[in-house]
């Protein structure tokens, strides 16, 4: 809570100096939700609501800087009392930014991935607090990110709360028909996630499992001729490599994407998607090494409505639902969705519908 309520009074102070520079503007916009969901194992048992609001700041500064704030409240109307704020400030112009808070590291923002690579785990934000700053040059885009060690899991003891830790830095270029990604994060001094609540300080969050404190590097270069466009990545985790190349290929209403990998610590790995959009149809057939395959299907009925159906996870999960824009952002879904192995839990098919019967109203505004 002293965090959330120091990080706002950040705000306030960074809007008053821009204020002070420039015209200052603010927006604000949000989410809301409302249903009933009969499934009692998964998350929303009965009725559910949800309410998001964030709040933006921008100004014009005399220089050509453009400063900017933003402020999330999230889960506002949980009813499970699970709400928090995430925030992010920032300075930038057309060629350059430096941004903190809840922002993304730089290598998460600039890897392009080829084929299901097992080695390319550069980490992925989730709640930490962060400092990004990013400049574009001659077609170029390079990108360097510190974590704020207080918010990767940091035991009671092991740094102060002002340490950053796990540099990470992406670049990204085109040169002629080529596009080539470099990404690097070094090794995290406090492994993220690793501890229980009782040995974290108080406040502090290590939940965040896409955090990876091992160094990890990757390159990656892709290109487009006779209609494919094709990617070659190298990625190295902690010792372990990967190689993966994906093709992508459109002809006519038809697309087909398909991806290898050669991964050192196990098996290669490949997958395949063939997809089909003509009209108001569109279905999409998928299936991997492990043999996991799915088929998803749409249906645009007109008039706002819009009918879905699939399988996935084998046959074991399946589902159906229909989506009514009611315009002005509201929205009205009636879904059913099974998964009979508990593997999906409340994220079943494309389109992440909940398990059992839902039926829901939600509005953007």
């Amino acid at each position: 809570m002293k965090r959330i309520l120091l990080s706002s009074a950040a705000i306030v102070a960074f809007a008053g100096a821009a204020s002070a520079e420039g015209h200052l503007g603010v927006t604000f916009s949000g989410d809301a939700t409302l249903g009933y969901n009969d499934d009692e194992i998964g998350d929303n048992d009965g009725f559910f609501s949800d309410l998001n609001v964030t709040i933006g700041f921008a100004a014009e500064l005399d220089n050509g800087l453009t400063a900017a704030a933003s402020i999330d409240f999230i889960d506002l109307a949980d009813g499970n009392n699970e709400n928090g704020t995430d925030y992010e400030l920032s300075l930038s112009n057309d060629m350059a930014g430096l941004f903190y808070g809840d922002t993304n590291f730089a290598a998460q923002n600039v890897w392009i991935a080829a084929g299901p690579m097992a080695n390319d785990d550069f980490s992925e934000a989730d709640g930490e607090e962060a400092l990004r700053g990013e400049v574009t040059f001659g077609g170029i885009e390079a990108q360097v990110s510190y974590v704020l060690a207080n918010n990767a899991g940091t035991r009671v003891g092991d740094v102060s709360d002002s340490d950053l830790d796990q540099l990470s830095v992406g670049l990204s270029g085109d040169f002629g028909n080529f596009n080539v990604v470099l990404a690097y994060q070094e090794a995290a001094g406090v492994p993220a996630g690793a501890y229980t609540d009782e040995d974290l300080i108080p406040g502090v969050s290590g939940d965040n499992g896409d955090f990876n404190e091992d160094e990890v590097f990757g390159i990656s270069v892709g290109t487009s001729f006779g209609g494919a466009d094709v990617r070659l990545a190298y990625a190295e985790s902690d010792g372990d490599d990967s190689i993966g190349v994906s093709v992508s290929y459109p002809f006519g209403p038809v697309t087909i994407d398909a991806g290898y990998a050669t991964n050192s610590d196990q098996d290669d790995d490949w997958d395949l998607a063939i997809a089909y959009e003509d009209g108001p149809i569109a279905v999409t057939v998928a299936t991997d090494e492990e043999s996991d395959w799915s088929i998803d299907g749409s249906y645009d009925v007109g008039s706002g409505l819009v009918v879905y159906a699939g399988l996935s996870d084998d046959g074991d999960d399946y589902y159906v639902g229909g989506e009514y824009d009611l315009g002005s952002g509201a929205m009205l879904l009636v879904s059913f969705a099974e998964d009979d192995d508990d593997s999906e839990e409340d994220e079943i098919g494309a389109q992440d519908y909940q398990r059992g019967t839902t039926v829901e109203l939600s509005f953007e505004f």
